[in-house]
């Protein structure tokens, strides 16, 4: 009953859902300077719909996602996360790489209709809290 990209697509989602919990377990022990603290077994992701200018969901091009702080590139292999054009900013696996205060991030894409390309700065925050949160930044992102 399944078509094979929606199943293809579960599947990826699933694996990579795998990865961050086992990056998330092992990156807990790396972190020296958090004070234990009782956290949900829930996984949080940041994320961001982009959109034309009338309003419909479009697959960009060039995503890229940049921590300003570290200058470290973010980029998750798989962003694009659903056909609803949602793609990923960071995750809880990646909490070690921001810092407990927020960290300004930036996104970058390009529309592969017409080439424009549109940036927005989020800050996030991450590092002891027990998972990513978005304190400031768009939540849909739309070209003209």
């Amino acid at each position: 009953m399944f078509n094979k990209s929606s199943a293809m697509t579960k599947k990826i989602f699933i694996l990579l859902m795998i990865a961050c919990c086992l990056g998330c377990k092992k990156r807990q022990t790396e972190v020296i300077d958090c004070p234990a603290k009782m956290c949900t077994l829930n996984f949080a992701s940041i994320t961001v719909q982009f959109q034309d200018k009338d309003g419909n969901v479009i697959t960009v091009k060039d995503f890229t996602v940049v921590n300003q702080r570290t200058k470290e590139n973010l980029t998750v292999t798989s962003a694009k996360i659903n056909d609803a054009g949602d793609y990923m900013i960071v995750h809880d696996g990646m909490r070690s790489k921001l810092s407990s205060e927020g960290d300004d991030i930036v996104v970058t894409a390009t529309n592969p209709t017409n080439g424009q390309t549109k940036t927005a700065t989020y800050k996030i925050s991450g590092g002891c809290s027990c998972h990513v949160y978005r304190i400031s930044g768009p939540q849909v992102i739309k070209f003209d």
